[in-house]
């Protein structure tokens, strides 16, 4: 994680944590939907458009723009020359934006693996102000753009990094057609545990807090392969977590931990070999998870 993300987080830490106590206090006064809707006003990161395009990293890429609601969302899509190449759809996290991904998806070209990554509501220079049911709608619209663009992609996969893991995962049930596989990377089991493991409510508030984005509980329905990827030095998210996303799944599955990456460094170049290299092998291969024993699949972080 840059140290400006890290700073930026300390210093909102003390104003979220005070948000949610006041949303406690109004709870008793006007119930949960209130409660929700001041959580997401400070729960969100949305950075402004950057500027890195993948064109300046040697791959052509169309800048696209398309409707969820009420609002029109970017998208950045990197094709490759086979049109029946391996796609992946790209569901980014939290104090992300496209030109972070440029990278990623440069490296994903070079490996013949078309991609596509967009932003939610809010981020970036997408229009309108980010919320759980409004991630879960840019999702579903989004969803629908890929497989417009892949209509002859041998192998169409979903990707959620960090936050993005959530919003896949409280969608995936409505992603039609549904993707040949899933892949979770850096996910976190529920949203209150995150609250909690960040600063944003102390242990004894998470009552408080509406039970949505709950991974662990998403996973459970889960029909297509799930691979998942994760660091046991994230600082951020406890790769145990990971292993309770693995064991929550119900279908075909399989954890691969590494060693030595933080949360962010699959976005770095220099630190995201490992990382993307466990992706790409399993997007030519069609080897993302297996059915079996939860301990064997899921091993232990």
């Amino acid at each position: 994680m840059p140290g400006g993300l890290r700073e930026r987080r300390r210093v909102t830490g003390a104003a979220r944590a005070l948000a949610v106590l006041v949303a406690a206090a109004l709870l008793w006064v006007a119930g949960p939907h209130v409660v929700l809707r001041i959580v997401e006003s400070q729960a969100f990161a949305t950075p402004p458009a950057g500027t890195l395009l993948p064109d300046a990293l040697g791959a052509p890429s169309r800048q696209l723009s398309f409707a969820s609601g009420d609002r029109r969302l970017r998208a950045s899509w990197v094709p490759t020359e086979g049109l029946a190449a391996p796609a992946l759809a790209i569901f980014h996290g939290d104090e992300e934006e496209l030109s972070r991904w440029a990278g990623v998806q440069a490296h994903l070209h070079a490996a013949d693996i078309a991609s596509f990554v967009f932003d939610y509501s809010g981020y970036g220079a997408s229009s309108g102000t980010p919320s759980v049911a409004r991630l879960q709608e840019d999702a579903r619209a989004a969803w629908q753009q890929f497989v417009a663009l892949t209509p002859h992609a041998h192998r169409r996969v979903a990707l959620g990094f960090s936050l993005g893991s959530a919003v896949l995962a409280d969608a995936l049930g409505d992603l039609q057609p549904p993707p040949h596989a899933v892949v979770i990377g850096a996910g976190f089991a529920s949203a209150r545990e995150m609250a909690v493991s960040t600063g944003l409510v102390p242990g004894w508030a998470a009552w408080v807090l509406p039970d949505v984005w709950n991974t662990e509980r998403a996973l459970a329905g889960i029909g297509p392969p799930l691979l998942i990827v994760h660091s046991r030095n994230d600082e951020l998210i406890p790769a145990e977590q990971a292993s309770r996303l693995c064991r929550a799944a119900r279908g075909p599955r399989r954890m691969v931990l590494l060693d030595g990456m933080l949360h962010d460094d699959p976005l770095e170049p220099a630190r995201s070999q490992a990382f993307w290299g466990v992706v790409i092998d399993a997007m030519r291969s069609g080897d993302f998870g297996a059915a079996g024993d939860a301990r064997r699949a899921c091993g232990t972080p």
